[in-house]
């Protein structure tokens, strides 16, 4: 067990003891002046090779999923490479929308499902496009979505257009909750060295508790540009969400070895 925890500790000697809200780097949360030009040719017309590639990595998904008596209603792409506010950081989120009740009436049932099956695809596959990763994910058509980008790859149109305006971010705000949650994740991290492996699932809990629904409030609220939803993509960003992932992970699998 103590080389366990050493092999944990060397991986992550990077983690500062505290994070100051100084230390957050915003500068990647910028408007463009244009979409990304190895995505999109223009403003309404995404690339051609690329939306061919994207249907086709949509068809593979739909195959594992293998929900074949239920066809899609659209194959969706948003997230920040569908809008101005794209970066380094950007990922495809690419989106097959379904009518969860077509597949079961358990609606509850199918979003467990959709959801494990996208995490096993994900982290099976490391599938780019020029450099950005291509996340899929199953989608009801009933969920209320917050991108102020969507673009339908079935149609070949946009769903809900971007626009170049600049979001009035509250960035003290922003550093000032990420730096708190940061700090956090350092004190669960910190347990972990310590060997208190159930004090890190605990703290785990409350924590991940918190972030989720901090950030469903802040799209609920004002949307993919709310303080909450910056916090949660500053976190992605850094890492840290993988960093907490993974240490609950490894303590669970410590606690439970002989």
């Amino acid at each position: 067990m103590g080389s366990l925890r050493k092999i944990i500790k060397e991986e992550l000697k990077d983690v500062a003891e505290v994070v100051h809200p100084e230390d957050i780097n915003l500068s990647s949360f910028k408007m463009r002046r244009i979409l990304n030009p190895k995505i999109w040719e223009s403003d309404d017309k995404i690339d051609p090779d690329v939306r061919k590639v994207l249907l086709k990595i949509a068809d593979d998904f739909m195959d594992f999923l293998d929900v074949a008596w239920v066809k899609p209603t659209d194959i969706t792409m948003t997230g920040s490479l569908a809008n101005y506010n794209w970066s380094a950081y950007s990922d495809i989120d690419l989106h097959i929308l379904f009518d969860f009740k077509e597949i079961n009436e358990n609606e509850e049932l199918v979003r467990d499902f959709m959801d494990s099956k996208k995490k096993i695809w994900n982290d099976t596959h490391n599938v780019k496009i020029y450099g950005f990763e291509v996340e899929l994910y199953g989608q009801d058509i009933n969920q209320e979505h917050h991108s102020s980008g969507v673009f339908s790859l079935e149609n070949n149109e946009w769903v809900t257009k971007p626009n170049h305006s600049e979001p009035d971010l509250n960035r003290k705000k922003i550093k000032d909750k990420a730096s708190d949650i940061m700090s956090k994740i350092d004190d669960i991290i910190d347990l972990f060295q310590q060997g208190e492996y159930q004090k890190v699932l605990d703290e785990y809990e409350k924590l991940w508790d918190k972030v989720k629904k901090m950030r469903k409030a802040g799209l609920e609220g004002e949307g993919e540009f709310s303080y909450e939803n910056m916090v949660y993509k500053v976190l992605r960003r850094t890492e840290y969400i993988d960093k907490l992932n993974e240490i609950k992970v490894k303590s669970y699998d410590a606690l439970n070895s002989m």
